[in-house]
């Protein structure tokens, strides 16, 4: 009977050793992975998951309209990111102060007519499974990138006037005209080219020096 006992004790011992070891397994099941790796930073899945929850607020698509490919394309902009993020803690850039993100999520809303109210607001953010605190924290990482390629970029930019006029003449009063407008002056509209004319040169210069970064990165895709 005691030899019965003490096997019987021992089979239940076994299996609460592998109850236990479950549980620990269970317990330590990894919840999040990496998705990608930028020279020593980890891109992970929580954060591509938060990042395309954001697109999704800011697009107006419902989150089971996300497809891989929006996956992928979201992924490579997280890339991009990681890799003037490691510029950005190497230089003596300033990030943007709690006051500035609570401004522009003050901006953000006021962009959507329904975005104006709490109630419209926090319905917003459920329905793409978002918190206001990830929302300041997207909005600070879009503030901060773009305060610091316009720090790095705009100064070494400069449009002539025979570039804006170019542009007036071979584009804008064409689009105009084709939409039943009347001619706009030239110096009425010359700011707002300039302007546009900036952002694209701006985009082409951070396009090409990220394109350098890339080339230089361990960038390892999971």
């Amino acid at each position: 009977m005691r030899a019965h006992l003490q096997s019987g004790w021992r089979a239940l011992l076994a299996v609460a050793v592998v109850l236990a070891g479950s549980e620990l397994c269970l317990g330590a099941q990894v919840i999040d992975r990496i998705v990608a790796t930028v020279d020593r930073h980890a891109i992970l899945e929580s954060e591509l998951d938060e990042a395309l929850r954001f697109e999704c607020l800011m697009n107006g698509r419902q989150l089971k309209d996300v497809t891989s490919n929006h996956r992928l394309q979201m992924l490579e902009r997280l890339i991009d990111q990681a890799l003037i993020e490691e510029q950005m803690r190497a230089s003596s850039f300033v990030p943007a102060s709690l006051g500035e993100v609570d401004s522009r999520v003050r901006e953000l809303r006021q962009t959507v007519p329904t975005w104006k109210t709490d109630v419209g607001w926090n319905a917003a953010l459920v329905a793409c499974g978002l918190s206001e605190e990830d929302v300041k924290e997207r909005v600070a990482v879009q503030v901060n990138l773009l305060h610091y390629l316009d720090l790095r970029f705009r100064p070494e930019i400069h449009i002539e006037r025979r570039a804006m006029e170019n542009y007036y003449r071979q584009q804008l009063l064409p689009e105009m005209r084709a939409a039943g407008w009347p001619d706009t002056p030239f110096e009425q509209v010359a700011p707002k080219i300039e302007q546009l004319l900036i952002e694209q040169r701006l985009n082409e210069l951070q396009d090409r020096w990220v394109r350098g970064l890339r080339l230089q990165a361990d960038i390892q895709v999971r």
